[in-house]
């Protein structure tokens, strides 16, 4: 049995594909790549796989992180049949044995985002000051209820990194993991609530890194 970090893609359709849906094709795709994974005992054993930071449906990544036990070690070769048994859209970009050290999936607290706003001309400078204030006080829903919450402390770094011809290219640093997690999709209502002329019409939004505390990758 040997774990294993691996890092992957997900883009185009395939960022419609919900957690759950993802789950269930990487444990499919590894049996057709004929990649023996470890599965737990008991009446219903399941493989021994793990996404560290679900991604929400419509939001493209290049950098997901899934932990896997595996009986056999890998080879280049194992990687290239797992990519080809992989839908279009999921592709496997980074592979790591996961030996005493490495930083664990629980470790994850910040994200980094790439977001293309289309957008009337609005003040690039009213964006990139954002954070001064002393709070960003949005209502925020949960699980359990809806309250009106600062989440200006989950927001590590907001900035615009390019102006296109219809809109804005912004880039995030928010918290991410089980202690906090903060969506870009809100950070984007509280900039419309706080800013005055910023209007987003439509908005992609990309993942480009998953960090722990100190901002080092998990891969």
């Amino acid at each position: 049995m040997i774990k294993y970090r691996f890092s992957y893609a997900k883009y185009g359709e395939a960022k419609y594909v919900s957690h759950l849906d993802l789950i269930r094709l990487f444990s499919r795709s590894f049996k057709r790549a004929h990649i023996p994974l470890t599965y737990s005992e008991g009446f219903n054993p399941h493989p021994k796989l793990a996404i560290g930071l679900p991604l929400s449906v419509g939001v493209t990544s290049e950098c997901e992180c899934m932990d896997a036990e595996i009986d056999r070690p890998l080879t280049k070769e194992d990687i290239d049949a797992l990519n080809r048994s992989l839908p279009l859209g999921i592709h496997i970009n980074g592979l790591l044995e996961l030996i005493p050290g490495v930083k664990k999936l629980s470790d994850i607290r910040w994200a980094e985002y790439r977001i293309t706003v289309v957008c009337d001309p609005v003040d690039t400078k009213k964006i990139d000051t954002f954070t001064d204030r002393s709070s960003v006080i949005v209502e925020k829903k949960t699980k359990r209820k809806t309250e009106d919450t600062d989440i200006l402390p989950d927001i590590h770094a907001l900035s615009v990194s390019g102006v296109t011809d219809d809109g804005l290219m912004l880039s995030m640093i928010l918290s991410a993991g089980s202690s906090a997690n903060l969506k870009p999709d809100l950070v984007l209502s509280a900039m419309e609530q706080y800013i005055d002329g910023f209007c987003p019409k439509d908005y992609d939004v990309h993942r480009v890194k998953i960090l722990s505390e100190n901002g080092t990758p998990l891969l």
